[in-house]
């Protein structure tokens, strides 16, 4: 068995032919060759022996499968079967081997799901043959058994003996190989990939995107570069245009800058208050003047306090034809103010100081000290007179002229302008003169405003003042001019008027005051050569009269006018 196992042998000899040889040479081999087989080889041989047995054609590749290792041997239960060949190769008795050669050949048989050849008797063969064998016999038994006795019988009949062969072997295995087995792989594997990339994307994308991209570019789009491409970038983007004044900055800076500095100047909500005179300059400073001056010019608080007093004054409705003209943008309305605007402020200066000044309309494009009825200093270009008389000014006079601090002559006669003076005009360094007479002014005259060092003329008659004559009148050392004639002043006249040394002309009728002149006073009339410089004192002195002031003619009074 061991060596038809391991020899190569024709693939056409007849399956039956080759069973009855191996049987013949299974039943005929001694002990000692059975001692021999090593269980792997019988288990082959074995094998071999039961596909012969059930005529079976995987049997034509038998040796193959027993030289390589066949799968099906992969899967036999080796510890079972390596028990039986045990037996087999242990048996000194030939039939006792030949039976469990048998019995290993149908365990395989099972294992291996095969059918076999009718089993052998199971028990050890009597000393004659059986009637009817199960075998198809040989035509004459080569070797005919002899009656001998098991030497080691078995101890028992097999734990599982074979049972009768099945009539229909459930599951049997095919007898041959597929007639067709496949010779490639589907013809249409589920998933097989493409051959070639395929002829369009995946069927469609979504039903809302395109199914291919755009054969021409979206009808709202250029289909070319645009025919006349910008040459450059703007050269002023939209969002930065060029500021309206040069500066050097954008006009939201100019703005910006321009309120912190006039704030210090005008109470800032009066800033944002368009209709107030201090919002009016504002915003015509910023938006409108065409002089377009610069938050950082020393000139610049100067030119809006003039712009502020202009609107204070109600300078559109003046009479004298400095007005601004309507359109400030119109080159040919300015050059028609222009030449209507003839005040020049050209008064009287006792110290003969250089100033300059010209005849041009207010809020114009020329330089402030231009406009008609101002002058500036030549040294400082610092406003020095504002100077108009009948010129039809009204309205009330701005804080903000505290400012010029080099203002000297604040003169304007026979106007509609009212309200009371500020007091803040006390802080004027250098004023000479204040002159407000024929106007429409009330209140009390302030008390700061006796402060004022270099005053020489205070020339307030004709208004509606109230209130006392202050007796720090007296402090003004350099006062030259009072007249405080046609108000409503009441009280006495303080005797520190006769400490005014310089004093010319004192008048005082025409209020509701009373008492008596004080003798200090008196004494400033140049009186029996005394050398006094006081030439002119009035007081409402005719007796019978509701309010009167005792002031003997000559000897103290000048007159009495009614």
């Amino acid at each position: 068995v061991r060596t038809y196992c391991l020899a190569r042998f024709n693939p056409t000899t007849k399956p039956k032919r080759k069973r009855d040889e191996l049987v013949t040479i299974l039943s005929t081999t001694s002990s000692d060759s059975m001692m021999q087989i090593t269980p792997s080889v019988s288990k082959r041989a074995v094998l071999l022996l039961a596909l012969l047995a059930n005529d079976s054609v995987q049997a034509k590749d038998a040796p193959n499968r027993i030289r390589n290792g066949d799968t099906l041997m992969r899967d036999i239960q080796m510890s079972h079967m390596n028990e039986l060949a045990s037996k087999v190769s242990s048996e000194t008795d030939a039939d006792a081997a030949h039976f469990w050669a048998h019995h290993f050949l149908q365990q395989m048989s099972t294992s291996m799901s095969v059918s076999v050849p009718t089993v052998p008797p199971t028990e050890p063969p009597t000393s004659s043959p059986s009637e009817s064998p199960t075998l198809d016999p040989t035509p004459a038994p080569t070797n005919p058994p002899t009656v001998t006795s098991a030497t080691n019988p078995p101890t028992a009949p097999p734990t599982n003996p074979p049972t009768n062969p099945p009539t229909n072997p459930p599951t049997e295995p095919p007898t041959e190989p597929p007639t067709n087995p496949p010779t490639s792989p589907p013809t249409a594997p589920p998933t097989e990939p493409p051959t070639e990339p395929p002829t369009n994307p995946p069927t469609d994308p979504p039903t809302e995107l395109p199914t291919a991209p755009p054969t021409n570019p979206p009808t709202n789009l250029p289909t070319a570069p645009p025919t006349n491409p910008p040459t450059a970038p703007p050269t002023n983007p939209p969002t930065e245009p060029l500021p309206r004044c040069p500066c050097g900055q954008t006009d939201a800076s100019r703005e910006a800058d321009a309120f912190a500095v006039l704030s210090t100047v005008s109470d800032p909500a009066l800033l944002l208050d368009e209709t107030t005179p201090q919002g009016r300059s504002f915003e015509w400073i910023i938006d409108i003047d065409e002089f377009c001056g610069c938050p950082a010019d020393p000139k610049f608080v100067q030119r809006y306090i003039m712009g502020v007093f202009y609107y204070s004054t109600e300078g559109d409705s003046w009479n004298n034809g400095c007005q601004a003209p309507v359109d400030l943008t119109d080159p040919v309305a300015i050059a028609a103010a222009n030449n209507d605007c003839t005040i020049e402020a050209d008064g009287l200066d006792i110290f003969g100081l250089e100033t300059f000044r010209g005849t041009d309309a207010w809020l114009t494009p020329s330089y402030e000290c231009f406009w008609g009825g101002v002058a500036c200093r030549n040294s400082t270009l610092c406003m020095d007179r504002i100077e108009f008389e009948t010129a039809g000014l009204a309205g009330t006079m701005p804080v903000e002229l505290q400012n010029l601090t080099d203002l000297r002559f604040l003169i304007l006669e026979e106007g509609a302008t009212g309200g009371p003076i500020p007091s803040e005009y006390g802080t004027f360094p250098r004023l000479h003169i204040l002159d407000l007479n024929f106007n429409s002014f009330t209140g009390s005259v302030p008390v700061e405003l006796y402060n004022t060092p270099f005053l020489l003329q205070l020339d307030l008659n004709s208004n509606f003042f109230t209130g006392t004559i202050a007796t720090e009148i007296g402090s003004v050392q350099f006062l030259q001019f009072v007249q405080f004639e046609d108000n409503q002043f009441s009280g006495t006249v303080p005797s520190e008027v006769g400490s005014l040394a310089s004093l010319q002309v004192f008048e005082v009728f025409g209020n509701q005051m009373s008492g008596t002149m004080p003798q200090e006073v008196c004494d400033q009339r140049d009186i029996n050569g005394n050398g006094g410089l006081l030439f002119r004192l009035t007081a409402d002195c005719d007796v019978g009269e509701e309010f009167f002031v005792e002031c003997s003619v000559p000897d103290c009074c000048t007159d009495c006018p009614n």
